[in-house]
């Protein structure tokens, strides 16, 4: 290389390194937007709504957030917006797995590979729930059921893909029974499937576990296992999870944020330093007692392996159901 050329490129990266110091030392420079992949109101809305409150009040966050909620599409409209916005650290977006599930079965090209994930935020777990007087009152009672007869037992869900599909799936393959025999019936919502459930349509739902708790607690239904890694605290502590039974399945119904694509290392810095303090506060720690979530706060690298992992799950298991239809064969 001469020295003219050198020079150039000791005074590029002189250059873009000086540009990189001087955003973290000024980021945040004006308030950020937050694009929620979902109408006002519902879950994706509370968790953006609910960061912004934790950080307000800790004052970890110097400047405001603009909550711009986009939906439709199942979250589709939002990424496709965010993605455009390359290299803006002043955006970020509130999704759940729904990020790489939507290019499995194929209504987007977009993962979130295209975006940068900046950190898991909270989680729900997944439920297997009957009614207080059905005969089922353990998992082991349906496997075997379905292993004399995959199709005996019917599951309602909410919606197919999704993580309460996957909660019956992935335990009942780990059981030894094909997934493509189980008869999975998806309701539009959860207070349909609880209907469902109660009036005796289907004997076994797989929710989510705050949306099933007014039932448990009015002695009308009962949850006989749930998603989560570990034991629950307090009055679901008897609760079996998957692994506590030798299956190993666990299965977070999280929400978690992201940046657009091309974002300096430094802003991603910035965000793991501040949500890994603002998640240890009790104002956050509030935030999730509230609204009956759990603590699953992975940072950039962490979330974007488990980003990965969770995709080559759902990837296999929609293939084999012949839902895969975004994956090249």
């Amino acid at each position: 290389m001469n020295s003219a050329k050198w020079f150039a490129a000791v005074l590029a990266g002189t250059l873009a390194m000086a540009g990189h110091a001087a955003l973290a030392a000024g980021y945040p420079e004006k308030p950020v937007e937050m694009v929620v992949a979902g109408s006002a109101g519902g879950g994706l809305d509370t968790v953006g709504r609910a960061l912004e409150t934790a950080l307000r009040e800790t004052k970890l966050f110097p400047e405001n957030f603009v909550i711009k909620n986009v939906g439709g599409a199942g979250g589709n409209v939002a990424r496709a917006q965010v993605n455009q916005k390359k290299g803006d650290g002043h955006v970020l977006y509130v999704e759940s797995n729904r990020i790489y599930v939507n290019r499995i079965v194929g209504t987007t090209q977009l993962t979130h590979r295209d975006v940068t994930p900046i950190g898991r935020l909270i989680t729900e777990y997944i439920a297997w729930v009957v009614r207080e007087d059905s005969p089922y009152k353990t998992p082991k009672d349906i496997f075997d059921k379905l292993k004399q007869n995959p199709d005996s037992v019917v599951f309602g869900v909410g919606t197919v893909p999704s993580n309460d599909q996957m909660n019956i799936l992935r335990p009942i393959m780990a059981s030894g029974v094909d997934p493509k025999k189980i008869k999975v019936v998806a309701f539009k919502s959860g207070g349909d499937l609880m209907i469902q459930l109660l009036g005796g349509h289907v004997p076994v739902i797989s929710t989510g576990l705050s949306e099933a708790m007014e039932q448990v607690k009015a002695g009308k239904a009962r949850v006989i296992a749930v998603s989560a890694p570990n034991p629950l605290p307090g009055e679901l502590a008897k609760v079996p999870t998957w692994r506590s039974m030798g299956i190993d399945v666990a299965i977070l119904h999280w929400r978690g944020l992201f940046a657009p694509p091309g974002v300096s290392p430094e802003v991603v810095s910035y965000w793991n330093k501040t949500l890994g303090q603002m998640v240890k506060t009790d104002s956050w720690k509030k935030q999730l007692d509230q609204y009956g979530w759990f603590d699953a706060y992975a940072d950039a690298a962490a979330f974007r392996k488990d980003l990965d992992a969770e995709e080559k799950v759902y990837t296999e298991i929609l293939t084999d159901l012949g839902m895969a239809k975004g994956v090249k064969k």
